[in-house]
């Protein structure tokens, strides 16, 4: 994937301005930065939703993406997440599993519950909450529900938008596990999260923003030892 000069704003505010990157097959891109600084933005402009960029280029496989519908992008293989459980409250989870199915990969009946199992298998998400209601589940097993969604579609390319918020440590370490073990069946990731340890742990690069601009772009402990990284995301030595 080819960014290339994406630019997003609302009114008087930069979003995103002037963001170029590309993202390596097959690799895991983290992405950090403080709150406002326009990762979840950026991941709008990729995916197109809810919105697309004001300027600048997406290139998938080398084609031009930034003006394709949103449906046409997930149907590509480039599947987000979001920072907030975003579930279908009112239905089963296995149904909210089988809705994503149908809507991206046009299957279903038998063939589409066969990949809900498998995706459910592949997160541990437990078959036994399957015909709960997606708003009975707590934190961590909505957590686990959005992420079986996003798997049973089939990714090529996983935009993550903190999966590890509001987790505690044992929880983060199944994130870490998922993360490893998906992007080890060939899934490229890109990773917003504010659990630096996590971020260190997984990415092969790592991508900082500050004020929709990219600060610094290169190997995670090499990143996090630049002044303007500490100053902009880490807080100032003592």
């Amino acid at each position: 994937m080819e960014i290339g000069g994406l630019t997003k704003s609302f009114g008087a505010l930069v979003a995103v301005n002037n963001v170029s990157f590309e993202v390596e097959a097959g690799e895991i891109m983290g992405i950090a930065g403080p709150n406002g600084s326009g990762k979840s933005t950026l991941f709008n402009l990729i995916s197109r939703i809810p919105f697309g960029a004001d300027q600048g280029t997406v290139r998938f496989d080398g084609q031009p993406i930034e003006r394709r519908s949103d449906k046409h992008i997930t149907s590509l293989g480039i599947i987000r997440t979001f920072q907030r459980e975003a579930t279908f409250a009112s239905l089963s989870c296995i149904d909210n599993i089988l809705v994503a199915i149908e809507q991206t990969l046009g299957k279903r009946g038998k063939e589409a519950e066969k990949l809900a199992d498998e995706a459910s298998e592949l997160v541990g998400f437990p078959r036994n909450f399957h015909n709960m209601h997606a708003a009975t589940m707590p934190v961590f097993r909505q957590k686990q529900l959005m992420m079986a969604t996003a798997v049973a579609q089939n990714p090529r390319v996983l935009l993550l938008d903190e999966p590890a918020s509001s987790l505690v440590e044992s929880e983060i370490d199944w994130v870490k596990e998922t993360i490893v073990g998906l992007n080890e069946l060939g899934i490229t990731i890109l990773l917003i999260e504010h659990v630096l340890p996590l971020l260190m742990s997984v990415s092969n690069r790592l991508l900082v923003m500050e004020q929709g601009r990219i600060i610094a772009l290169g190997d995670p402990a090499e990143v996090t030892r630049q002044q303007t990284v500490i100053e902009a995301y880490l807080g100032e030595p003592a």
